[in-house]
């Protein structure tokens, strides 16, 4: 199909800047934690000592490796993404040693940072290559930056946001090799799939998903099919190799993960403590409808690409049988998990990667909104997005003030004051040592009561925080309070949460360089958003004029 006029490369350049730096203007201020904490030593390790080696050693029941030395669990590319921000804080702290501190708090996020920006710009391309015109592909891909959870897995050093790269990278190549069976696009797919099973292995599925969706597209093209599977497996066969033998490095042995006793990893790829697993359809449940942790609630811009789905469906079927054979597969694994929403976690964090994909439907509902020939219509239409939008910035607003941990924490340690102590003993992981910080007893309410949903107690926390309030003012109007008139003991937890805010930690110790940030990263931001949307009509403009002069054209062929 002939395309109009292409986006130009300055313009997504203005678009990477805009969401950059305001990401990084708004970064967390905390070091890494949990899954983040192993990610990060094995980067600083590769970075200053060229080892793998990690100093924590997590999960707690991690066996450690081959050689005895520790190591983290997490598949290699999720550390060597990071490698250049260790590089430059050790860089800092060698030649700057009272900038130390700031600096590891900025570049540790800086690898997460960037990969959620340039998720963002991959979706941009996306929506462009499904012909989507430019100003709904801008305002959606907007709403995918700033109103989704993307926007607070780009604040820590976790692996969401090279998933959800990786994954709409991969999409977007399925739908190139479809439309243009060569072997360049082909290999091009096998580096994404290889990256995207390098960032997690379990992705596996939604590469062999990717396989029977080519294979039912190419049916009638044979020799095509046969081109793009080899030269797919040629091109990932180094990220394959790669990942086996860090394994082997690692454990001794290229199918082990290194989860041991922890964690079993079953011929079908489901992760499971050992005799514990939670049925697939009350996982999917509770990622799409649970109070607690249901996607929509965490990026309410999805509740467009609901709206949208069905007309979504009738004029893209083919990418929507890509999505059903990419996606599916992989939450399927996850929702049979004890801890299918990823906890600790904001939201359901085992779908961040799909969720530049799943929006796609939305900027359709936006185009058809913005083209809405009835002004009354159209003002309403455009009101009503504008309100889930800005529903789902404060939500996300919410998310990046506080750290996900404090509240988890308070709730756990309210519901044992009220609702009692669970008896662990059966869910095939807690000791007496170390109680399963991820089992049902532990975060059953979380998921499914609504007196600890994650977004309200994070509002709660953000009215008292900020003002000092102690933890008996605080817990007068918790959440857990429209249902008892305990005063439940939240002391100890309460006294570890703050505001997450780099400027916050800093800008006493170093108040020029913290100011000087606090003003030029928004700034910089604002510019390039305003040059981005410039750029924008200018496209829509030039996109504009090439279809009227095409319509002028043809007539003429014809006679």
């Amino acid at each position: 199909m002939e395309r109009g006029p292409a986006f130009p490369w300055y313009g997504q350049l203005w678009l990477f800047g805009a969401i950059f730096f305001l990401y990084l203007f708004s970064t967390s201020g905390a070091r890494p934690w949990g899954d983040a904490t192993p990610v990060w030593e094995v980067a600083d390790n590769i970075a200053h000592a060229h080892s793998f080696h990690a100093t924590t050693r997590w999960p707690m029941n991690l066996p450690s490796g081959k050689d005895g030395h520790l190591y983290g669990v997490a598949p290699l590319l999720q550390s060597l993404v990071h490698v250049p921000g260790a590089a430059l804080q050790r860089l800092v702290a060698r030649n700057y040693p009272a900038y130390a501190q700031i600096c590891w708090r900025l570049t540790c996020h800086l690898a997460s940072t960037i990969l959620g920006t340039l998720a963002c710009l991959l979706f941009f391309g996306l929506c462009r290559r499904l012909d989507m015109q430019f100003l709904p592909a801008a305002l959606t891909t907007l709403a995918l930056a700033f109103g989704t959870a993307l926007w607070v897995y780009s604040r820590y050093p976790y692996s969401e946001t090279l998933q959800l790269c990786c994954f709409t990278g991969f999409f977007s190549k399925l739908l190139d090799v479809r439309s243009r069976p060569t072997w360049r696009e082909a290999a091009w797919l096998g580096l994404w799939a290889g990256l995207l099973v390098n960032a997690k292995p379990v992705f596996l599925v939604s590469g062999l998903g990717a396989g029977v969706f080519l294979m039912w597209e190419l049916r009638r093209n044979w020799r095509a099919l046969v081109l793009v599977a080899l030269a797919s497996i040629a091109a990932s066969a180094p990220l394959a190799a790669m990942y086996l033998y860090y394994n082997y490095a690692r454990w001794g042995s290229i199918t082990s993960t290194g989860y041991g006793v922890a964690i079993t990893i079953t011929t079908s790829g489901i992760a499971a403590l050992p005799g514990v697993h939670e049925h697939a359809l009350v996982g999917l449940w509770g990622m799409f409808l649970s109070p607690g942790k249901s996607i929509f609630l965490y990026s309410p811009p999805l509740l467009v690409a609901l709206l949208g789905f069905l007309r979504f469906t009738k004029n893209h079927r083919h990418v929507v049988l890509a999505m059903a054979l990419t996606i599916l597969p992989g939450l399927y694994v996850h929702a049979q998990m004890i801890s299918w929403a990823g906890d600790y976690a904001w939201g359901p964090r085992y779908m961040i990667f799909a969720l530049g994909v799943l929006l796609l439907p939305a900027g359709f509902v936006v185009q058809a909104c913005l083209n809405q020939a009835h002004k009354l219509r159209r003002t309403l239409g455009v009101a009503a997005l504008s309100g889930v939008l800005l529903g789902g910035v404060f939500v996300t607003y919410l998310g990046n003030a506080i750290y996900w941990d404090h509240f988890i924490r308070i709730q756990n340690e309210a519901t044992r004051f009220w609702l009692g102590i669970p008896n662990n003993g059966g869910d095939g992981s807690s000791t007496q040592a170390i109680p399963c910080p991820v089992c049902f007893e532990t975060i059953s309410q979380l998921q499914w009561l609504p007196p600890f949903q994650h977004i309200v107690g994070n509002y709660w926390l953000l009215t008292h925080l900020p003002y000092d309030h102690d933890w008996v003012r605080a817990e007068k109007d918790a959440p857990w309070r429209r249902y008892t008139n305990l005063q439940v003991n939240i002391k100890e937890s309460y006294a570890r949460a703050s505001v997450d805010w780099w400027f916050l930690g800093f800008r006493k110790a170093f108040p020029v360089l913290s100011w000087s940030l606090a003003i030029v990263l928004p700034t910089a931001s604002a510019v390039m958003l305003v040059l981005f949307l410039l750029e924008v009509f200018r496209a829509t403009r030039r996109a504009r004029q090439w279809l009227a002069e095409k319509a002028d054209v043809r007539p003429r062929e014809v006679t």
